[in-house]
């Protein structure tokens, strides 16, 4: 499916890679969601979760790599966004050990 993500700030891409760690056990949850909004105007947060809850996980991950290198440069860049995902995974105690698994699956991504 084709996703008008072309012009993203680094800002949507960082709400959309939230919003696909929030939703790692299959629903986002207040909390995390009460993480991730802030991070957007309230225009910018609906249309990027829009868009996430359109995808399926193919298509999310394809955003995430289209993103990778233009946002993920640097080691100092990839840990923020590591460390991001940590506190939204931390943020939803039914993840459990599924939180180790994204953590080393995005490891994996944003070495590429």
């Amino acid at each position: 499916m084709t996703f008008q993500t072309n012009n993203w700030t680094y800002a949507e891409f960082h709400a959309f890679v939230m919003l696909y760690a929030a939703n790692s056990d299959g629903r986002i949850t207040l909390d995390e969601e009460n993480l991730i909004a802030p991070t957007l105007t309230a225009e910018e947060y609906k249309r990027i979760n829009s868009i996430f809850m359109a995808c399926d996980d193919a298509d999310a991950l394809d955003i995430i790599f289209s993103f990778k290198d233009q946002y993920c440069q640097t080691q100092a860049d990839k840990d923020k966004i590591l460390a991001d995902m940590q506190e939204i995974c931390d943020a939803n105690p039914n993840l459990g050990p599924m939180k180790h698994e994204l953590h080393h699956l995005f490891e994996r991504i944003l070495k590429c």
